[in-house]
């Protein structure tokens, strides 16, 4: 299974008794928990023959479980079957991705209790496989009874003692996924498991049961909830008409639970909440404002990256295939490998159905001031290929086609800027892209290569009093920037390469740029790695063979920008990533899912050369040569909108520098100072006569919020918000009312209209 982050903190304001399950401590390795169902499915003959073959029941029932959430993941985060009618259009983001990253505990929970009450209750043990009555009675036990006693214990949860210890953590997740419905403190689970365990029971103690009320109950109960919470309205107009509006419930009915808090409790059956006046009002419009939604009102990328698949066992990273994977940078697992024919197996069938699709989106913000809006939509798409058929030279003509076709998408879609991905601008497919612009000479949308921002990113790594620098893949695109901006600011660059021809291009081209200087003479051609022995820092811009680590000086300075990476086979070499940028999570939302074997929120160079193409209103395009000129301009543009080398590439290159004090300082060639904007002030008089004219404004952690267009939206209700009106709300939101997730105080950032400050020198004190 795959590897799972620490579990997140609580989530509720005041968490209560009983709050984590008890596996909580064992992460990944709660699964031995179902240890005695699968002894007594291995060796059933450890036990009596009944609740050998029940438990192996138990144990189809739990795989048909996990099969069926997988299947409601998958078409909820596949865009051609969703997008369109999606009720909320925000991405889900890490922060509830590592939230419900155990969904599945409710799984175990009920598997071992109800092989427990197999065990202990007289009679149980012997029932019949089928029982039509029995199945009579659930369904009506449940229609009746327990959507009933349901609807009261969800009203209960949402009163404030265990709303603050419990129900809260629920509601962390706004924007749900079908998977948001299990998510919930191990007492709540209880609850509901004792509540829907009635449907079972009934039929029990009046001699009715059978096994396919398991089956039945189990998986129907599932589906029915991730159906509310799938996020995308599916179910036909019949649906809102007498008498299944009120038998029902619709995607689109509970996510208004999720964003108007106090309505819409019901289970599935919407019919309470009519009888009881706790229907939202929004419920029909919501409804039909998703099912009726056009192609047209998604909206339309500004940049896109197009991708590539890398090893085959890659395609468990894409978001609808895999969650877990997507959301952690890629890395192989023994578990993936007993997938790996099956994943074979899916190869040919993305050859003969599907061209590209998109894989991620997110929005970038241009400026970081407190009521702005600008933001540009910035979408990753992918070919569904692999690298190795990027290498099949018998395959090539046909990738040409495909990266031309989503070429041609993009720029119908209205998209400004498109990104190639390293295969797809590849010197043999398309010459950096070249050749499209060529071919299509009317495109309305900028293409880019973005090597121009890895050239700078690899530039700026490189420690300043560095004097000696071996170079793999010296003679590509980035390259042959490199070695000539390298050798113009007087640095020795070897240059490991089997082309004389293309050493002879690069020491021309030096020559020209530098027709007085001896600069050509700083470019040295090597035959072997062996050269490279005695180098300061090592550029691998190819990818770097096993057998010739050997060569790497003890505790050298690796920095590569290659792809696929080097292996990190030498303990005393610092290999640092120099091909990525990190994104300033402040301009960055609706990220959800990792790129390839990069951190989260880390991006390719070439990745955000494309985006900072779009931000910057660039309309010239990016392809072929990289221009060595070019690489201030771009690093000092990409720096303006928050982009850095990793933290993690940063923390590497400062270790390897306080161990070598005779490397110097790697100090940064541009600085680029972007000026404050100027913060507006108001003080508690001054807020009082604005709020007394009508505006909608609040103060939290210092700030002036503007909430006026939020009022009618606020997930808690229009009322409770407005009591805070012209007062200090830090509290309410902080805990004492609810405890506000991240992306909720990522929204206030936006509301932000000025700084409060104290109106006298007694108000400063306090």
């Amino acid at each position: 299974l795959p590897a799972a982050p620490p579990r997140s903190p609580p989530m509720a304001s005041q968490p209560g008794p009983l709050y984590t399950f008890p596996w909580h401590v064992l992460g990944n390795l709660k699964y031995v928990v179902l240890a005695p169902l699968l002894v007594d499915y291995v060796v059933p003959s450890l036990s009596d023959d009944a609740q050998a073959r029940f438990d192996q029941h138990m144990l189809l029932i739990v795989f048909l479980r996990y099969l069926q959430m997988w299947v409601w993941l998958f078409v909820s985060r596949f865009d051609p079957i969703s997008m369109r009618t999606r009720v909320q259009k925000k991405n889900i983001e890490f922060e509830q991705l590592d939230r419900e990253e155990h969904w599945d505990d409710y799984i175990l929970l009920q598997a071992l209790l109800i092989s427990l009450l197999h065990r202990v209750l007289p009679g149980f043990a012997a029932m019949p496989t089928f029982n039509t009555w029995g199945l009579v009675v659930m369904f009506l036990t449940h229609i009746g009874p327990i959507e009933f006693i349901y609807y009261w214990f969800h009203r209960a949860l949402h009163h404030d003692f265990l709303w603050q210890r419990y129900h809260s953590h629920h509601h962390a997740s706004f924007v749900t996924d079908p998977i948001s419905g299990t998510v919930h403190p191990f007492m709540e689970h209880l609850g509901y498991t004792a509540i829907f365990s009635t449907s079972v029971l009934v039929p029990y103690l009046l001699g009715m049961h059978c096994l396919a009320a398991f089956y039945i109950y189990g998986i129907v109960f599932d589906f029915m909830n991730a159906m509310g919470h799938c996020n995308f309205e599916f179910l036909p107009e019949i649906f809102m008409k007498f008498p299944l509006k009120y038998l029902i419930y619709t995607p689109s009915f509970h996510s208004l639970h999720h964003s108007k808090v106090h309505t819409n409790y019901c289970l599935f059956m919407p019919i309470y909440d009519y009888a009881f006046g706790t229907v939202c009002p929004d419920s029909e419009r919501t409804y039909y404002h998703a099912l009726n939604s056009k192609q047209e009102d998604i909206p339309s990328p500004d940049v896109i990256f197009l991708a590539h698949g890398g090893p085959v066992a890659q395609m468990l990273q894409i978001p609808f295939v895999s969650k877990t994977v997507s959301a952690h940078k890629f890395e192989m697992q023994w578990w993936m490998y007993p997938l790996l024919p099956a994943l074979w197996a899916v190869v040919p069938l993305l050859d003969m159905f599907t061209d590209h699709f998109t894989n991620a989106s997110a929005y970038i913000k241009k400026e970081l001031s407190y009521n702005s809006t600008k933001t540009i939509r910035a979408e990753q798409w992918a070919i569904a290929r692999f690298a190795f058929q990027y290498v099949t030279k018998s395959y090539q003509s046909k990738l040409v086609t495909l990266i031309e076709n989503a070429v041609k998408d993009a720029d119908s879609r209205g998209c400004q800027v498109m990104g190639l991905g390293a295969f797809n601008k590849a010197w043999w497919i398309n010459k950096g892209g070249d050749d499209i612009v060529q071919k299509h000479p009317k495109l309305r949308m900028r293409l880019v290569h973005g090597n121009t921002l890895t050239a700078a990113c690899v530039m700026h790594a490189i420690p300043e009093t560095a004097r000696r620098v071996f170079f793999t893949g010296c003679t590509s695109k980035v390259g042959r920037a490199l070695a000539v901006r390298l050798a113009i600011e007087g640095k020795t660059v070897i240059m490991r390469t089997d082309s004389q021809e293309r050493f002879e291009k690069i020491v021309d081209e030096v020559k020209k740029h530098d027709p007085e200087g001896e600069a050509h003479q700083n470019l040295l051609k090597a035959d072997n790695m062996q050269a490279g022995s005695d180098a300061d820092v090592w550029l691998i811009g190819k990818y770097l063979k096993d057998k010739d680590h050997v060569y790497l000086p003890k505790d050298a300075l690796a920095l590569y920008f290659c792809f696929p990476p080097p292996r990190f086979l030498r303990k005393d070499v610092s290999y640092v990533n120099v091909g990525a940028l990190q994104a300033d999570p402040k301009r960055l939302e609706g990220l959800g899912n990792c790129t390839a074997d990069l951190e989260r929120n880390v991006l390719h160079a070439c990745h955000v050369g494309a985006i900072v193409h779009c931000l910057e209103g660039w309309t010239h395009h990016e392809t072929g040569d990289v221009e060595y000129k070019e690489l201030d301009k771009v690093w000092a543009a990409a720096q303006k909108y928050g982009f850095k080398l990793p933290e993690k590439s940063q923390r590497q290159i400062l270790q390897y520098l306080h161990k070598h004090p005779s490397a110097g300082r790697a100090k940064p060639r541009v600085t680029v100072q972007v000026a404050a904007e100027k913060v507006k002030t108001m003080d508690a008089h001054q807020l009082k006569a604005h709020v007394s004219a009508g505006e909608s404004l609040t103060i939290v952690d210092g700030w002036v919020l503007d909430v006026s267009t939020f009022l009618q939206r606020h997930p808690g209700g229009e009322t409770i918000l407005s009591r805070y009106l012209g007062k200090d709300a830090t509290t309410a939101v902080r805990g004492r009312i609810y405890n506000h997730s991240k992306s909720a105080f990522k929204l206030m950032e936006k509301m932000r209209v000025a700084r409060h400050v104290p109106s006298s020198p007694e108000q400063a004190q306090k």
